[in-house]
């Protein structure tokens, strides 16, 4: 019998110690309808890293209803404002204006990186069947007015050679997870199937659009790789 790892730590799990992590979080579909909560990924998880998460996973829906333009999450907008406002500290997030009137609230940048790495890894379990390998480094790109010209290379990268999945509904959570490699235009421009996974594999991106009101790009850089780009940057600046 195949052994059940947790898509977080990696810990081997007994079957009475398995919970399931849903990627992306079920408070994102609150406000839709039952037909978009149809086959959301649920990926193994220990009850710890199961645990760890449910802070963020609630602090990113309330980015999300704090951002959102769209008249269906509404209903976002309203759970988070009261979920902000019933905590403690929630007033003192408030940004006001010059009339008094609330701009808007403060969120640590920390969590909501958090939560897309939570997410990358699901999704990486998911489409792997293993949890993601500790050799990588992850880096989370969530600024969409400042991307880098390699950021926009990579997201042009996922969107030109891929297929794009979601999970529940393609208006809840888009994704794209695949190897990053130079040759990949030498096949077939029609063939828009999954990379299998290699040894040789430096880097591994995951774009993410959650209810069409929030994109991240996440990367996975193996250590040594990391090392060698980190030390020419580092030159460089010299």
């Amino acid at each position: 019998m195949e052994e059940i790892k947790c898509y977080n730590c990696g810990k081997v799990l007994c079957a009475n110690e398995v919970t399931r992590e849903h990627i992306p979080a079920k408070a994102l579909f609150e406000g839709y309808g039952i037909e978009h909560k149809v086959n959301i990924i649920t990926v193994p998880a220990c009850l710890h890293c199961n645990n760890e998460y449910s802070y963020i996973d609630e602090e990113f829906r309330n980015l999300l209803g704090t951002i959102a333009k769209r008249s269906v999450n509404n209903t976002l907008t309203c759970k988070s404002v009261k979920s902000v406002l019933r905590r403690k500290e929630g007033w003192n997030r408030l940004v006001f204006g010059n009339s008094r009137t609330v701009d808007g609230i403060v969120f640590k940048e920390k969590d909501i990186e958090d939560f897309h790495k939570k997410n990358f890894k699901g999704l990486f379990y998911h489409q792997y069947s293993k949890p993601f390998p500790d050799d990588f480094v992850l880096i989370v790109n969530i600024d969409e007015n400042d991307y880098s010209s390699a950021t926009k290379s990579i997201i042009s990268y996922l969107k030109g050679f891929f297929e794009w999945k979601f999970s529940g509904h393609k208006d809840i959570f888009q994704y794209c997870i695949q190897p990053v490699r130079e040759n990949i235009r030498q096949r077939n421009k029609e063939d828009k199937s999954d990379l299998e996974l290699l040894d040789s594999d430096n880097l591994i991106a995951c774009a993410m659009i959650y209810n069409q009101e929030h994109a991240a790009l996440v990367y996975g850089i193996r250590r040594n790789y990391w090392d060698i780009i980190f030390d020419e940057h580092s030159s460089k600046d010299l």
